[in-house]
């Protein structure tokens, strides 16, 4: 992990902070009517949230995932950095740390996410590949990417 930057669990006094980082996505990631289904999702997260966080306690970075082990697929969801950090290797980091605590279950065998085609390609980097594209899903000119990546276990 980074010097710089920690992670821990998301705490219910996290919910301004987290929106601040959403809104600094908007408009070009997210949709208005997305930041009502944020907010509503971090007061009844389905699985772990994770923030990062900078040497300040500020929080710069946030996400989870939600496993469904009848599917043996986790969701990655609601992962964002703060824009004006974007390229600085935040969202690597943050991915990185969801797959891998994702990858702890013995019953997970691919992560799954939507995105948008703004940041398909950075998880194509990270191997994800597209299944498929949803024009305007999201809005006029914001299509939905959905993508998969399989995961191995290590041996115990």
């Amino acid at each position: 992990m980074r010097s710089d930057v920690a992670a821990r669990e998301y705490e219910a006094a996290d919910l301004e902070a987290c929106l601040a980082v959403f809104d600094t996505n908007f408009p070009k990631y997210f949709t208005s009517e997305e930041r009502r289904e944020f907010q509503s999702f971090l007061q009844a997260l389905p699985g772990p949230y994770l923030v990062l966080t900078d040497a300040a306690g500020g929080i710069v970075g946030c996400g989870g995932y939600a496993i469904n082990r009848e599917t043996g697929s986790a969701d990655l969801c609601w992962g964002m950095v703060r824009r004006e950090l974007h390229g600085t290797g935040l969202g690597r980091l943050l991915t990185r740390l969801r797959i891998e605590r994702s990858r702890e279950d013995p019953h997970v065998s691919e992560i799954a996410l939507h995105t948008s085609q703004h940041t398909a390609g950075f998880y194509e980097r990270l191997g994800f590949r597209i299944l498929s594209v949803t024009e305007d899903a999201y809005a006029p000119g914001l299509h939905r990417y959905d993508m998969r990546l399989s995961v191995a276990h290590k041996p115990e």
